[in-house]
């Protein structure tokens, strides 16, 4: 026997010898999966038994004639079926005395009267294996791949304890003798098949052996041809080292730029964050608190800033790390519209936020991060926005938090809209030097969503606005829901403006309790406790509201943007309440 045909031997007997290992490999993990699928179901079944017994049962099912035939016939239809329910083969119940098992309950097939087998109460079952009577004093359940007179079965031993605190074990049985014969006929077929595959294979090899010499020609033509390939490859490897080298040093001196100039930005920004602070806890009135709360959001903001150029690099160098935690989604969104106050002040512009019933109080999340997605989704919608506003809708479902952010701005041109997301991308030069920005923030946006296991997506775009969604992975910490907005019975609330969206929000946030008028001439104050009225309807006879609401003993409420006032003897009989509204200012409002 030459050493080729040594060769082919060996490679047909390794063959034979891993299709068997493959067949029989095959066999296992389908025996496995099913007795997964099987005991799932024979769990299901057993934990039911109990139940469809009397509560008691068990506490006096201890002697021979504890029961009666009638409740042992009894017992026996009503397991039977719901062992055809279960689609099992037998469910029963039994009990240990004086180290023998006793049967107390158990359904019976046609198979079982055709053959007498018919289980009655206390019938003993002497060849059971030692597994049933472990189970009696197990803490879990028990899984039997066994045979008896009834056949062969993958079981359940399920121990359980009566009212009285007997124990006794809920069992059921599915007859697998099919499964393991089709189990084993499909292992037969996968070597069967193998087999003929190899007879059909053979002549092949026998003809590759032949053709092998020539190829050797061949090949050792193409490798000194390979030779001269990886000469040129390691010139080319020399070349792009180098090339490398210079990259990573032109990386090394943007990250010491970056640091220098996060450390140099940072130090006066945390400054300032400390002396507003600082600020905040001397003694000030509404109206300063107000600004200084605003300075230290702006300064916030501009430190966040700072921080999304390094972000930029972090995310280039895939250095961006999540840090989590534990979040009041009623707070967080709160802060999160007041933190555009100044904005929606300078532009006359709506901002509402919409949050679903579905909210859980707590997530678990980056709240940096996620703020930052909002951030520059919603600085974004404002930038290109000159009248109406923008709302963001956000709910939660099954761990993931879903937003929308719609504007009412001019839109991105339909070329544009496959390209928002590049780095430094902006839609054209015009409003770069319209709008200011950096083509940045939908990218970091994009990038925390991925990071966060969800995606930012630009939904649609015309003249009429843009809608962004996205979603992020939020998980709950709680059950409880965030608190809706509850009006009073006796209360009556009356909103005027001529926002759409001012409206839209105080129809979902009370569920269309609040009336709302277009004008200040269609008030009637009849029945009514509080009356809103959105400054920005423009001349607005406040000092007149003021006398009729005083009559009438209505809580008059002015919707003003920051820094906004009236006159000051009107102001002393006016609540004033800024925008953008949030549920919790209005509720503590008309409470």
């Amino acid at each position: 026997m030459d050493a080729a045909t040594r060769r082919l031997t060996a490679a047909i007997l390794i063959y034979m010898v891993g299709i068997i290992a493959v067949a029989f490999i095959s066999y296992m993990l389908e025996r496995q999966r099913y007795l997964e699928d099987i005991d799932a179901r024979l769990y299901a079944a057993a934990s039911n038994l109990p139940g469809l017994l009397p509560e008691d049962f068990h506490d006096i099912a201890r002697t021979a004639d504890a029961i009666s035939p009638e409740q042992d016939r009894e017992n026996l239809e009503l397991l039977t079926r719901h062992a055809k329910t279960a689609d099992m083969t037998y469910i029963y119940s039994y009990v240990m005395v004086d180290g023998e098992i006793y049967f107390t309950t158990c359904n019976y097939t046609e198979d079982d009267i055709k053959n007498d087998q018919v289980v009655t109460y206390w019938t003993d079952y002497p060849e059971g294996a030692q597994k049933y009577y472990d189970a009696m004093y197990a803490t879990e359940p028990v899984y039997v791949t066994a045979g008896d007179r009834w056949g062969l079965f993958r079981t359940i031993l399920l121990p359980l304890k009566s009212p009285g605190g007997l124990p006794y074990v809920a069992a059921a049985d599915m007859d697998i003798t099919v499964i393991e014969q089709a189990l084993i006929d499909d292992m037969l077929y996968v070597f069967g098949f193998s087999l003929l595959l190899a007879f059909i294979v053979a002549p092949l090899i026998w003809a590759y052996h032949k053709t092998h010499s020539e190829m050797n020609t061949e090949l050792r033509g193409l490798n000194r041809q390979l030779q001269d390939d990886i000469h040129q490859a390691k010139i080319l490897e020399k070349e792009l080292k180098q090339a490398t080298q210079i990259a990573e040093d032109a990386s090394k001196v943007k990250s010491q730029f970056l640091s220098n100039m996060s450390h140099e930005l940072r130090t006066p920004i945390n400054g300032i964050l400390g002396v507003n602070q600082l600020l905040l806890d001397t003694r000030l009135d509404d109206e300063q608190r107000e600004f200084t709360e605003l300075s230290a959001h702006s300064a916030q903001i501009l430190l966040d800033t700072v921080n999304q150029i390094l972000d930029t690099a972090a995310i280039e160098a895939n250095g961006l790390v999540l840090r989590p935690e534990v979040v009041d989604s009623q707070r967080f969104f709160n802060d999160l519209s007041k933190m555009f106050s100044a904005q929606v002040a300078a532009k006359k512009l709506d901002l509402v936020v919409h949050l679903g019933n579905d909210l859980p109080a707590q997530l678990e999340f980056d709240a940096v991060r996620l703020r930052q997605v909002f951030i520059n989704l919603i600085a974004n919608a404002l930038k290109f926005t000159s009248e109406g506003g923008v709302s963001i809708c956000v709910h939660w479902l099954d761990g993931v938090l879903s937003a929308e952010v719609r504007d009412t701005g001019i839109g991105i041109p339909e070329d544009a809209q496959q390209s928002v997301f590049e780095i430094f991308h902006q839609i054209d030069n015009s409003h770069s030097r319209q709008h200011a920005g950096n083509g940045l923030g939908l990218s970091i946006a994009q990038k925390i969503c991925e990071l966060m296991q969800g995606s930012l997506r630009l939904e649609q775009s015309s003249a009429d606005g843009s809608l962004f969604s996205f979603t992020v992975q939020t998980p709950s910490v709680t059950r409880e829901r965030i608190q809706s907005l509850s009006v009073a019975r006796t209360s009556s609330v009356l909103c005027v403006t001529q926002s759409a969206l001012l409206s839209g929000w105080l129809d979902k946030e009370s569920q269309e309790t609040i009336h709302i008028l277009p004008s200040t001439e269609q008030i009637s104050l009849e029945g009514m406790t509080h009356l809103l009225v959105d400054n920005s309807l423009g001349d607005v006879d406040w000092a007149s509201l003021v006398s009729r609401c005083q009559q009438a003993s209505v809580k008059l409420i002015a919707l003003m943007y920051a820094g906004e006032h009236l006159d000051q003897e009107i102001e002393a009989q006016v609540q004033l309440m800024r925008k953008p509204l949030t549920r919790k200012q209005l509720s503590q409002m008309i409470q």
